[in-house]
């Protein structure tokens, strides 16, 4: 007997592919994709104690392969960057060279520079350091002791760590898992204007109560490398333009037109800082404040030329005035 033929309806696969889109999101966090049963964990203001743990790197171009992380050794952090207020829905999205690939909103940004386009158009496109670590907290109140992923701005921690580390060469190895130190960290609250957030103050290497087994240990952590949500260039140039599949991007139009070609003006007010992101906007003060000393001396160059020319032309005006008159 044939089987009667099922007739498909406006919704057939429509809402399986809305549930399988659902059930992703659930399980991310931002721009990360955590493991199933691996939390985040967050920094807080004062003392925190925690280890730092490893993982196996997968990614041949990982950003620290130079140092030695190559791909099938342990390292123990991952290095990214992000670009904030991307799209409809002013999303935070992982910056392509983070990968060491093209980035459309870095090239927008640098076609903006070359154009001479206004510093905080450009600067609103910069993107942010951050990195990854797994991290497992210890004798604390509310986290568990097993392995979280931390997700932190490289001023806010790392270049604490880095200048410890580089003071106090004992501690490099930190991060073993055999013969590692657990950092007691001392996070405090500082702003810019209006905006707070946490950051390390000071940081402390202590001998672990116990160690590792390297073999139990790298099995529970995150794979770092596969934690990161990273767009194809064609799906971060679209969320960047707000495009769909029906528009077509023209570069080339757009910097003459000073706006891109999409279905809303990129050009929109721009929201406060996030809490959690103002550290970020420390390091971009550094950079304005050595630019605006840069153009300061373009500007005494141009005074200097100026009465150079001025006297050029008093010179110029005297000579005229000891000609005879001519009749």
């Amino acid at each position: 007997m044939a089987k009667k033929k099922i007739k498909k309806g406006r919704f057939s696969g429509k809402v399986r592919k809305s549930i399988e889109r659902k059930a992703a999101k659930r399980g991310n966090y931002g721009y990360l994709q955590l493991p199933k049963g691996i939390p985040v964990f967050k920094e807080e203001e004062g003392k925190m104690q925690f280890d730092i743990l490893p993982y196996v790197v997968s990614d041949k171009n990982h950003p620290d392969k130079e140092s030695g992380a190559e791909k099938g050794e342990q390292w123990f952090c991952r290095p990214f960057k992000i670009h904030r207020n991307i799209g409809a829905d002013n999303e935070k999205v992982v910056c392509l060279t983070s990968i060491g690939k093209k980035c459309p909103i870095c090239e927008y940004r640098a076609k903006l520079l070359k154009a001479g386009k206004p510093k905080e158009e450009t600067d609103a496109l910069r993107p942010s350091a951050r990195m990854l670590y797994n991290v497992q907290p210890k004798d604390h109140k509310k986290l568990e002791d097993k392995p979280h992923i931390w997700d932190v701005s490289e001023f806010a921690f790392t270049a604490l760590l880095e200048t410890e580390v580089s003071e106090k060469e004992k501690y490099e190895d930190f991060a073993d898992l055999e013969i590692g130190y657990t950092l007691e960290v001392r996070f405090i609250e500082d702003a810019v204007g209006k905006n707070k957030f946490v950051k390390a103050n000071r940081i402390d290497f202590e001998e672990r109560e116990t160690q590792y087994d390297e073999e139990k240990a790298l099995a529970t952590v995150a794979d770092l490398d596969k934690v990161l949500s990273i767009l194809s260039y064609e799906e971060l140039e679209k969320k960047f333009l707000e495009m769909d599949d029906s528009d077509e991007a023209d570069e080339d139009d757009e910097i003459e037109d000073d706006e891109p070609k999409s279905k809303k003006s990129r050009k929109k007010k721009q929201p406060e800082p996030e809490e959690d992101d103002e550290e970020d906007e420390e390091e971009e003060e550094d950079d304005e404040e050595e630019e605006e000393e840069e153009d300061d001396d373009d500007d005494e160059e141009d005074e200097d030329d100026d009465e150079d020319e001025e006297e050029e032309d008093d010179d110029d005006d005297d000579e005229d005035d000891d000609e005879p008159s001519k009749k």
